[in-house]
């Protein structure tokens, strides 16, 4: 048996985010049935063609890519055939906007499913919004949610994350939603609707950048690559590297041969680094130019150094440690190409490829397969209840920083009683550290009395948790811990993977607590392979996962993105893990040990250019603005100083924005026939549009834009986003007041659950908050215990000094 096994699912999506959602579901044993709507076409079926895929009808890469495991509708005699096929369906996967939801093939389908069925709906602006039928693309949804404004160099055009982030991020979630509601129907027979929106998802997984713009009332910037953030160059390429504290500077320089170097007066400090970055980059970077990557990465991860080369996508398909990881896999039977493997690697269940994807001219569903129905299939918004879809669980966390707090986040707002243990004396560094050294984004720049209790960044992550305080190097304080797992049914943690082992918390002991507990691991290599047991964080895990080498200008140098996003994508993907493991819990009783490497997390957001490179052999460089099947597509300066984001695919749409400019003439130009030569001369046809650009309104080009059907947005910085007017409209945000910073809009949680909405209750705890309660009132601790331990200092409060 494996986590979804007896589910059937009818998949009737076509683009991205809805194809991955359900693939997730058949990669850990769903019956997913792929189908089409007549006259409805898959807009996976043109994107990229390589060769080396099965025979299947298809040779677009990413339609195998995302369909893989999926099987054919069977062959029906009759409409009843159909009818019964319809009854038994337990989810209805879809992505339809609004004016395809009234055609009549789509409402017999959903006359004809079960009262307690799971529909899913990924729309990019949300199913019943002003903005539902507004025309998009990856890039616009980016340009819209502060995405490019971070990313790109200064006075350059913003930049898009490589791929289709915004659409994976957004099956992922909606998966991790949809898998929340199969536990909940498993203990109450109730259906419900899942609705997820692409721009939601990419607001909610940019909270700690939205809310650290209303802390400090100043936007997030393109950054400047260099020492102190992004990439720098060495003897064969780039890597990113991260020496912020005395002891890793010491040691870099006992790596670089010169001990004493690190007490030069300039430089003993993080401050001064920083704000002697140029002269330092004059000594160091002629010494970083006689190591290769792999040299550095090697040498001083060891030394608690975080590095991350910047990886091809020949680089990672040749990478030793990813080889001893499965992290791919040859897709195929007689004809074989390289694909991602699914990144979570379950103990007890392990995903397995079954099946290439079906054929395309098996997906039709028409008026010949659906037989008619007077009665529309009614949605489900009326009784909601009180409890939300994972109320029945517990976890207990160790989790911090982005990726691991995200994660745990994410169950907290579906409902799970989320238990955080920090430690007074180590606290989680989004906490922004503690007096002198604060690196903190404070409300108005206040760090006030509790700085630790202020910053913006760890209270965008780590809502609807419950946070005490452990020191679990103390024979007290881990006792404790381990009287918690016995009473939950989820631990998680996110330390480099030496860390659990070091203080006696690896699977085999949680175990011998709680037969059944589900333990999630999120290091960013993995638990095992070469770099199992190096540290990481964002701004490694972009260079190392190949994100940073497609990143940046054309013909330029590989670029980090401005927040390193990879962590959330992540920490989604992480969630979703969870929650399959614990359905396979609740049907068997079984726990096991769940891992996913945030390093092959990000392979996933990255599959077509890795399934290019395995067959062509070459690497995909810089990508800029562009994207498979799209031209033009980029960032163009207006005349009132605004960046206008625009997409045109297919030669309709050309037409239509050569109607949209008035340049007739433009269609005409042989240069620009088809997408294969819009491609080809994208510069040429990017200069043309920026001299039409330069000339107009940005609001008023970009409605005319959108008028025609074309995605057109401006690009708004991260203060623009969270101020926006039709995202509140929309009720995407939601003031939370926290005891330390104040009240301030934080993103609601990104999914709509007709019957089991989710919602904020708690704000993030300050430090230690809940400590006295959860030793209480879940362990039963008396009170002079609980004082003892406080007396001790190995719990409280204040961090230790």
């Amino acid at each position: 048996m494996e986590p979804f096994s007896g589910l059937k699912v009818l998949d009737i999506s076509s683009g991205v985010a809805g194809s991955f959602c359900a693939r997730l579901l058949a990669d850990h044993g769903a019956d997913v049935y792929k189908a089409s709507l007549i006259g409805r076409a898959d807009l996976l079926f043109p994107y990229g063609s390589p060769e080396g895929l099965p025979d299947c009808g298809s040779d677009s890469a990413m339609y195998h890519f995302l369909n893989l495991n999926k099987q054919q509708l069977p062959k029906f005699k009759s409409g009843s055939y159909f009818e019964d096929f319809l009854s038994e369906i337990d989810i209805l996967m879809e992505d339809l906007v609004p004016h395809e939801r009234d055609k009549p093939d789509f409402v017999r389908l959903l006359s004809g499913l079960p009262s307690d069925v799971l529909r899913c709906s990924i729309t990019p602006f949300g199913c019943n919004t002003e903005w539902s039928d507004r025309p998009y693309s990856d890039l616009t949804i980016q340009a819209i949610t502060g995405y490019c404004s971070v990313n790109g160099s200064e006075g350059c055009p913003p930049l898009k994350e490589p791929g289709r982030e915004t659409e994976f991020s957004a099956g992922a979630n909606a998966f991790v939603g949809l898998a929340s509601a199969i536990i909940y129907r498993d203990n109450t027979g109730v259906g419900q609707d899942v609705d997820v929106s692409i721009l939601h998802t990419a607001l909610a997984s940019y909270g700690p950048y939205l809310l650290a713009a209303l802390h400090t009332g100043e936007p997030r910037y393109q950054q400047k690559q260099g020492l102190h953030f992004g990439l720098v160059r060495c003897k064969d390429g780039y890597v990113s590297m991260s020496v912020r504290h005395e002891p890793t500077w010491e040691h870099l320089w006992i790596f670089l041969g010169d001990p004493d170097f690190a007490k030069d007066p300039r430089f003993d400090s993080a401050v001064k680094r920083r704000r002697n970055e140029p002269e330092l980059a004059k000594i160091l970077l002629p010494e970083l130019a006689k190591y290769t990557r792999k040299e550095l990465l090697t040498g001083l991860s060891p030394l608690r150094i975080l590095v991350g080369p910047a990886n091809s996508m020949i680089d990672l398909m040749n990478d030793e440690h990813l080889r001893e990881r499965d992290a791919f896999f040859m897709y195929g039977t007689d004809i074989t190409q390289k694909m991602p493997s699914n990144p979570v690697k379950m103990s007890g269940t392990p995903w397995k490829y079954r099946n290439h994807a079906p054929n395309p001219d098996s997906l039709k569903l028409g008026s010949g397969t659906i037989s008619p129905s007077v009665e529309k299939f009614p949605r489900k918004l009326s009784s909601r209840s009180s409890r939300r879809p994972l109320s029945e669980l517990r976890a207990v966390v160790l989790t911090q920083a982005w990726a691991g707090a995200y994660c745990t986040q994410i169950l907290g707002d579906l409902g799970m009683e989320v238990i955080q243990v920090e430690s007074v004396n180590r606290i989680d560094p989004w906490r922004g550290g503690i007096p002198p050294r604060l690196s903190g984004l404070y409300p108005d720049g206040k760090p006030g009395k509790r700085p630790w209790d202020r910053n913006a960044l760890y209270n965008s992550v780590n809502r609807n948790k419950k946070g005490i305080t452990l020191d679990l190097n103390d024979d007290e304080c881990r006792s404790a811990l381990l009287d918690l797992v016995a009473s939950s049914d989820l631990f998680v943690e996110n330390f480099s993977g030496r860390v659990i082992g070091n203080l006696g918390l690896d699977y085999e002991t949680l175990v011998k607590e709680n037969p059944s507990i589900v333990m999630l691991r999120m290091p960013t290599y993995g638990t095992f392979g070469p770099y199992a047991n190096f540290p990481g964080n964002g701004g490694t895990t972009e260079p190392v996962s190949g994100m940073s080498y497609l990143m940046g200008y054309e013909g330029g140098p590989p670029l980090n993105s401005g927040i390193m996003h990879t962590d959330a994508y992540s920490g989604i993907l992480a969630a979703g893990a969870a929650v399959t493991a614990l359905r396979y819990r609740q049907l068997t009783g079984y726990g096991q040990c769940v891992e996913i490497s945030q390093q092959e997390a990000t392979l996933s957001l990255l599959a077509e250019f890795i399934m290019e490179s395995s067959t062509t052999g070459k690497a995909p460089c810089r990508q800029g603005n562009s994207q498979k099947n799209v031209a033009p597509q980029g960032c163009y300066l207006s005349m009132d100083g605004n960046w206008v984001a625009l997409t045109v695919s297919g030669n309709e749409k050309w037409a239509s924005f050569c109607k949209a400019i008035d340049k007739d003439d433009l269609g005409s130009d042989p240069r620009f026939f088809d997408i294969n030569s819009r491609f080809e001369n994208r510069l040429a046809l990017d200069e043309i549009i920026s001299k039409i650009l330069g000339e107009v309104d940005a609001a008023s080009f970009t409605r005319r834009l959108r008028g025609f059907g074309i995605p057109c947005e401006i690009v708004l910085n991260t203060r623009e986003v969270v101020l926006n007017s039709d995202f509140h409209k929309m009720g995407l945000f939601k003031k939370v007041k926290h005891d330390a910073s104040g009240t301030f809009d934080h993103v609601v949680p990104a999914w709509e659950l007709s019957q089991t909405p989710a919602t904020i209750d708690l704000p993030a705890p300050t430090l230690g908050r809940h400590t006295k309660s959860v030793l209480s009132d879940i362990l039963g601790w008396p009170d002079q215990r609980i004082k003892d331990l406080f007396v001790s200092g190995n719990s409280g409060n204040m961090p230790a000094v």
